[in-house]
């Protein structure tokens, strides 16, 4: 199976958001919305003055508002700055991993390095490390995308299987595509 993807500034906002509403993050931001909810709801009913309510309603725009306008701000810059964003990356789903080929580099994410699999929003993110993922959008994916998907899950679970069996090898190079996918020797490999 193989698919071609190229990460949008919709893409990336998309992934960003999960990364940070879906952790720690979001339990502090859900704790200051509830706050600023609190101090809106508190000046408004016991009179406590405007500025106690504006600043309850602050924190509410800071984190609905203001937040979400970053991540998308900073989603766009990436996409203009970083060049691996401005080309196409294409997958291909093998034994031994997903081959990846972005212009003339390449590489393998092998299963066993896949630490999580996650679907939501559109998009299939593999995570490679804490704040290190591959992502899919579901659109790239077209109609083979259970297929993928079903096929990544079984086999990293595999991988994981097989892990929990073996003592752990020693961590493999850095590629030159990223730094959680096992560089290719050869560009010209058949994809």
């Amino acid at each position: 199976m193989k698919f071609k993807t190229q990460l949008t500034a919709k893409d990336i906002f998309k992934f960003s958001f999960v990364y940070t509403y879906f952790g720690m993050s979001g339990i502090l931001a859900v704790f200051m919305i509830c706050i600023g909810g609190f101090m809106c709801a508190r000046g408004i009913i016991l009179n406590q003055g405007t500025s106690y309510t504006f600043m309850g309603a602050l924190l509410i725009i800071l984190f609905i508002v203001v937040n979400p306008i970053m991540l998308y701000l900073k989603a766009k810059k990436q996409v203009m700055t970083n060049p691996v964003y401005q080309q196409p990356s294409y997958y291909t789903m093998k034994d031994e991993g997903i081959f990846v080929q972005i212009g003339e580099e390449t590489g393998t994410i092998e299963w066993g390095r896949i630490l999580k699999i996650r679907h939501m929003m559109g998009l299939y993110i593999l995570y490679t490390g804490r704040q290190q993922a591959f992502v899919f959008p579901e659109e790239a994916m077209g109609s083979q995308k259970d297929a993928v998907s079903r096929y990544i899950e079984e086999h990293v679970k595999a991988a994981w299987e097989q892990a929990k069996q073996q003592p752990q090898n020693t961590k493999s190079k850095a590629s030159s595509i990223s730094q959680y996918a096992k560089a290719e020797k050869h560009a010209d490999e058949e994809s």
